[in-house]
């Protein structure tokens, strides 16, 4: 119960932040708008609870208000960038499927966009089952009820590739169609037999109390397996994580560990992307304790190379002050710039066919194949 009084106390602390954008000239303050407004999901999540203990800091640092919007959907998150009520985002795979225009960015309001990472601190997640049910692999989800997440596709991947890690299809399961934030009153219901989130969510604590919950548990030396997995989802590190729901003291699992990194468009400017990423590293001890999962965001542990999107300059900047940038990340951040470039392209070449809408993406992918533009792997060499 600590943890999620912790997690509550800094869902609480942040709730003054969570009031609409007023009228009026945006300003600039110790560097970035003033309001800062950052779109992110639900505030039952680990993700809100962490984006609101940063953002406190962020604004004690600045000087600027900092607010939160959130949203359960994909399209949500990244429609408020896109629409400028929100200054940047924390998000999931929107990023990575924004950029390449995949999903539900395949069509002619989105097609590919010109996604930036600007600090790509981990967060662990995993699959939780009902502990009376005894599914313990994901290769126990054999007939079970999986949720598909309304558009979502980031979350809806890593469901594809813990069940790919376990020999299975969404051909095998029964999918059960529901919002993202709806998971943990459906598993306890029995809508679904498994809900994938952020370990650490407040809504995982509350669930524990009412219902003994376990955690789907991953061997990383299986290496079929773990080759599975990143096929579908070359983002993905499959290393352990403690202290969550479900967990004795000192007991860890083994799950899915990768970024919900903020990210900005292109255009955003360098100086202030500069700005925050310097409060944010600046600032890591006033929040570094708030919730489980904000040590993760010491500066030192951030991913410093891109893998499926762009870093934006403002970010560069600082790990070239930090000697935190490689000859490497800059060959895949050229490699990720040129592939940008090329998906426009190509996108404008596509859209020139007059796609029939509901078969969009399926034509789009076949287009991008066609024209050596499939998707790109975790190798920095490759394009497969």
């Amino acid at each position: 119960m600590s943890r999620l009084r912790t997690l509550t106390a800094a869902v609480a602390a942040s709730a003054l932040l969570l009031t609409g954008c007023g009228a009026g000239e945006t300003t600039m303050v110790g560097g970035i708008r003033d309001p800062f407004v950052i779109s992110t999901y639900g505030t039952g999540t680990s993700t809100y609870a962490d984006t609101a203990a940063v953002s406190d800091a962020v604004s004690v640092a600045t000087g600027a208000r900092v607010r939160i919007i959130t949203s359960d959907t994909a399209i949500g998150r990244m429609a408020a960038m896109k629409s400028g009520a929100a200054a940047m985002g924390r998000l999931g795979d929107e990023y990575i499927f924004g950029f390449e225009g995949l999903n539900e960015f395949a069509n002619e309001d989105w097609g590919p966009q010109d996604t930036r990472v600007v600090w790509a601190p981990l967060s662990p997640h995993s699959l939780m089952t009902r502990e009376r049910d005894g599914i313990e692999t994901p290769a126990d989800l054999k007939g079970k009820k999986v949720p598909k997440i309304t558009a979502n596709p980031s979350v809806n991947q890593k469901i594809d590739a813990y069940l790919a890690y376990g020999g299975l299809t969404r051909d095998d399961v029964t999918e059960v169609n529901l919002a993202y934030g709806e998971q943990p009153e459906a598993l306890q219901q029995g809508q679904i037999d498994v809900l994938y989130q952020q370990v650490y969510g407040s809504s995982l604590y509350e669930l524990e109390s009412q219902l003994p919950v376990s955690w789907i548990d991953l061997d990383p030396d299986d290496e079929g397996a773990v080759a599975r997995v990143e096929e579908l989802a070359p983002s993905i590190n499959i290393l352990d994580f403690e202290g969550a729901p479900a967990q004795e003291e000192g007991e860890k699992t083994y799950g899915f560990v990768y970024t919900l990194p903020i990210t900005a468009m292109a255009d955003t400017d360098e100086d202030e992307v500069y700005a925050l990423v310097s409060a944010m590293a600046d600032t890591f001890e006033r929040y570094e304790n708030t919730t489980i999962n904000t040590p993760r965001w010491n500066p030192e542990e951030v991913e410093d190379t891109p893998r499926e999107a762009p870093y934006h300059p403002g970010l560069i900047r600082w790990l070239e002050e930090h000697d935190r940038w490689s000859p490497e990340a800059q060959k895949r951040q050229d490699e990720l710039l040129e592939r940008g470039e090329r998906l426009d392209e190509e996108w404008a070449a596509f859209q020139e066919t007059d796609p029939d809408a509901d078969e969009e993406l399926a034509g789009w992918i076949e287009w991008r194949a066609a024209h050596d533009l499939g998707k790109i792997t975790d190798d920095p060499d490759a394009v497969e």
